[in-house]
């Protein structure tokens, strides 16, 4: 089935919520308890760090060192117009020669995006890391809202497309779930692009004053929020663990350049174990695009434990 090329990037606006998702409704109308905060815990609790960052299987990866990589992904949004397309100049690369460069064109304020989503199902994983390397323009400036950065999804079968579109609306929890590292630059208070975060749905996140479902914003602590400067590659990874169905034992984590920078525990992601991990998307997204806006991705990856940055695993970084 033919989608809307938008469908595959969140459309909605942020939900201004604090770090801790506040406490959510269960369909009943029971209170839910919030994912707890544990990332200062885990830091301080070395067996606790050493399992999160547990090595495991690579099951992907992408330099973006030839025409190849293109195949990785079964939609690459802004290929056909040039706002999507594999470099080969060392400049743009944060290794080798290759990376992937996807702009934002401006559209006199209007939604503008490209990027490209990989699958990795149907049988899925209960729990992924995706590490990556992303570099800002240094004229990047998306004005107030935007999704950019790497997001996993999981959902229900073998439908690739499965969910695409359903910004604002909760996942039921026998369908899917999904979390993107991206920033935000609390109405132009930070500079561009603004803090990282996780922005997260799954079945018992928080409802916007609006009625709608929008993204739940799960962070740092606000003393340790971290604004990417623009012309630099950083090495962003985040991991989910999907709950064992019945318990609500599900993780969320995040790491900066090989510092843990965001740990989240207690989310019920799921009521079906068929809800797995099974997608993965790299892009960008600004809401009201004035200007171009552009950003390369390099050295990506996907495992089943902790991956870490490439100069950990023997590779020279920049």
């Amino acid at each position: 089935m033919k989608r809307d090329r938008r469908s595959i990037i969140c459309l909605a606006g942020l939900v201004l919520l604090a770090n801790a998702a506040p406490t959510a409704k269960a369909q009943g109308g029971a209170a839910v308890p919030a994912p707890r905060r544990v990332t200062a815990e885990t830091r301080g609790d070395p067996p606790a760090l050493a399992a999160l960052q547990k090595a495991g299987k690579i099951f992907f990866e992408d330099d973006f060192e030839s025409d190849a990589s293109l195949k990785n992904y079964f939609e690459i949004r802004g290929l056909k117009e040039g706002n999507a397309k594999r470099t080969n100049d060392a400049k743009l690369a944060h290794t080798g020669t290759g990376a992937m460069q996807f702009t934002a064109v401006a559209r006199d304020g209007k939604e503008s995006g490209a990027g490209a989503t990989g699958w990795f199902g149907p049988e899925g994983h209960d729990r992924v890391y995706l590490r990556l390397y992303i570099k800002y323009a240094a004229d990047y400036d998306q004005g107030n809202l935007n999704h950019t950065g790497g997001s996993l999804a999981a959902v229900a079968g073998a439908d690739r497309w499965a969910g695409m579109g359903s910004a604002g609306i909760r996942p039921r929890g026998d369908d899917r779930f999904n979390s993107r590292f991206e920033p935000w630059c609390d109405w132009r208070k930070l500079p561009p692009p603004g803090y990282l975060f996780l922005y997260t749905y799954w079945m018992e996140m928080a409802r916007d004053s609006d009625g709608h479902y929008w993204g739940n914003m799960l962070g740092p602590d606000a003393a340790e929020r971290v604004v990417p400067r623009r012309g630099q590659w950083y090495c962003l990874e985040h991991m989910i663990k999907a709950n064992d169905v019945g318990q609500s034992n599900g993780e969320l984590a995040a790491w900066i350049d090989g510092k843990l920078y965001i740990h989240y525990q207690g989310l019920r992601w799921r009521t079906a174990p068929d809800v797995r991990l099974k997608r993965f998307d790299l892009g960008v997204y600004v809401h009201a695009a004035a200007k171009d806006n552009t950003v390369w991705f390099d050295d990506v990856a996907l495992s089943t434990g902790y991956i870490g940055p490439k100069a950990a695993r023997g590779v020279p970084d920049r």
